[in-house]
């Protein structure tokens, strides 16, 4: 009713009465189920508008409880279970833990061990906050503005590494402040990052303050405080019910998202570009989840998430699969818990055979059968496999493999005529599938169709570099200052700095693009860019060049940053001369030599920069 009489039943809520109350009412008769009916004496007053209630009860009348006549729960396999606590109708109380549940509440011993385990699990899951500071790439001496985020990541334990958290690479890149926080508790903890690999998008970090493996007690005893570690599954089949766990946008409380495995093949990390086993799942995967475990039903991780699809496709996302995590964390140990080498690649470009008539060059056998001495068809055995077009010089395979070979198997895997392998019953993936499971050293065995015949071939697997690396390993680009010349080592980075592969840019970085899929020719080698030219009085005329290809200094080859400073280190005479692409007709540079370092300096000095290079 209106005021000044307003009515609050929630204290009454539980009791099976009959309640009269009106604005004159001085008494209330109650009746219950477990009294005889009595008369309460009223009292009132009035705060603020609103009458105020006092019930007296009669001697002998004990005024009921709400827990009196409360249902008892179900029993859930869940954490954060309801107890039946004093006030736990109004705000929830603590967990309940096994010193102050009542036995009346207790669960069979199974339950409770069950759901130990699956708070634990939670628990070791953790989020991860950082602060990055990115460097600019067109401006190579100076760093972005900083920015913040959020991801997820979970507890690990790997014999020969300890306990780490794991978390992506793209969560805690160019990081300077990285900290983890975990489930329902208020503190932050430091974190260092200590193994990337930006080619799976994976990284450790190392938190001490989280990891005490053991604590004295008041009586001198230890106990042991390690926390739970989340144990590796296998990798996952297709319709696999999975669920993935992490600190997703739109809440700071641990999210369970669930779905099931819908493909499993290669696929292209954007992190690094690099190709490799991904996992789809039908779960979507948004901005911080990435970093989180993606686990089974026996709260194994099978997974990392990762990545999702920005081209409006709902409900996709891809994971990391557990044998990629596995090589990941056996590389750290290899090389002493600290950086990863990456994965191993053969080295060549191949043609698909598809085409019979392409088959038939080669003179490998066809589709074709031939007639039994009873008269019956069967079916000739047919060659399958991929042709060798390119060997890369950094390669193991060169000078053993040659173009135009037709690899016909690897390590008796049998390669189709499209590139793929047998996986598992009924699936295929690419030949890379396979070839970046092994390690550095480790040696393939292939059958190779040379000049009409079989022949067999070994050679060692290593990871192999780009000319156009893709990242820098968390390192600031290089770059070195010359009268003015900023000159850089192309990278993607820097490339997407110029949105190159989003609209066209200009005719120079269009060039550019074209050199990202080049071999790289040997150790160390870099593309050399001449980022843009700061004015000076010394380089008038130049001041317009930008997103140019160094080729040349004074008419030797110039094959990095490095190699480019001792060029200019050693020249002699009054010029220096820089030749820039293409090499039939490019654009050519004439500078004073002996007033490089006078003009370098005044340079550096009128921008504020620090040092006239940085080289790696």
């Amino acid at each position: 009713r209106s005021p000044p009489l307003r009515y609050s039943w929630l204290p009454f809520c539980c009791l099976p009465s009959i309640i009269r109350i009106s604005q004159q009412t001085t008494s209330i008769t109650m009746m219950s189920s477990y009294s005889k009916m009595s008369t309460v004496i009223v009292t009132t007053s009035c705060v603020a508008s609103t009458t105020v209630l006092s019930l007296s009860f009669p001697p002998g009348i004990v005024p009921p409880t709400h827990n009196a006549f409360r249902k008892p729960l179900l029993h859930r396999s869940n954490p954060l279970r309801a107890t039946t606590e004093k006030h736990d109708l109004f705000w929830p109380s603590s967990l309940p833990f096994s010193e102050n549940i009542r036995s009346d509440e207790r669960h069979d011993e199974t339950l409770d061990e069950e759901e130990e385990l699956l708070s634990s699990a939670l628990d070791s899951v953790v989020k991860v906050y950082a602060t990055h500071s990115e460097p600019d790439f067109l401006i190579p001496w100076q760093k972005l503005h900083q920015t913040t985020s959020t991801s997820s990541g979970f507890v690990l334990d790997f014999p020969g590494i300890g306990f780490r958290v794991m978390t992506n690479a793209h969560s805690v890149e160019y990081g300077s402040v990285i900290q983890v926080q975990r489930r329902g508790e208020d503190e932050k903890h430091a974190a260092v990052v200590e193994a990337v690999s930006n080619e799976c998008d994976l990284a450790l970090l190392r938190v001490d303050s989280l990891f005490p493996t053991q604590r004295n007690c008041e009586d001198g005893s230890m106990v042991d405080d390690s926390p739970f570690a989340m144990p590796l599954g296998s990798l996952p089949s297709l319709q696999d019910e999975v669920e993935v766990l992490g600190y997703p946008a739109g809440g700071d409380s641990l999210c369970v998202t669930k779905g099931v495995v819908s493909r499993i093949e290669m696929q292209e990390y954007a992190q690094a570009g690099e190709r490799l086993l991904a996992v789809q799942i039908d779960a979507a995967i948004n901005p911080g989840n990435s970093g989180g475990p993606v686990v089974n039903d026996q709260l194994e991780v099978v997974g990392v998430a990762f990545q999702g699809i920005d081209e409006g496709v709902e409900n996709v996302g891809y994971v990391v699969p557990s044998s990629v995590v596995l090589h990941f964390l056996e590389d750290v140990r290899r090389n002493n818990g600290e950086l990863s080498k990456g994965f191993c690649r053969l080295g060549i470009d191949c043609s698909f055979l598809e085409n019979e008539t392409f088959r038939k060059f080669l003179k490998l056998g066809d589709d074709s059968a031939s007639i039994n001495g009873n008269g019956t068809k069967r079916k000739l055995k047919r060659s399958t496999g991929v042709m060798v077009r390119r060997v890369q010089p950094t390669s193991g395979a060169f000078g053993i493999l040659r173009s135009m070979d037709v690899i016909l198997s690897v390590d008796g895997v049998p390669l189709g005529n499209d590139g793929k392998i047998p996986f598992r019953r009924g699936e295929r993936v690419d030949l890379g599938g396979y070839v970046t499971s092994l390690f550095e050293g480790d040696e393939v065995h292939l059958s190779v169709w040379r000049d009409g015949k079989a022949t067999e071939l070994s050679f060692p697997v290593s990871p192999i570099k780009s000319l156009v690396p893709s990242h820098f390993s968390n390192e600031p680009p290089p770059y070195m200052i010359c009268s003015g010349f900023v000159f850089t080592a192309l990278s993607v980075p820097y490339l997407e700095a110029k949105e190159a592969w989003s609209d066209y840019y200009t005719d120079n970085v269009s060039y550019l693009l074209g050199l990202v899929n080049a071999p790289l020719k040997q150790e160390g080698d870099e593309v050399v860019v001449l980022a843009q030219v700061l004015a000076h009085r010394a380089n008038l005329g130049y001041e317009n060049f930008f997103d140019l290809h160094l080729l040349k200094f004074n008419g030797m080859d110039v094959r990095s940053l490095r190699h480019l400073k001792e060029l200019i280190g050693e020249s002699e005479g009054p010029f220096m001369t820089f030749e820039f692409a293409p090499e039939d007709g490019g654009r050519l540079v004439v500078l004073d030599r002996t007033k490089n370092d006078q003009v370098t300096k005044e340079v550096c000095s009128e921008h504020s920069i620090g040092a006239p290079e940085r080289l790696r």
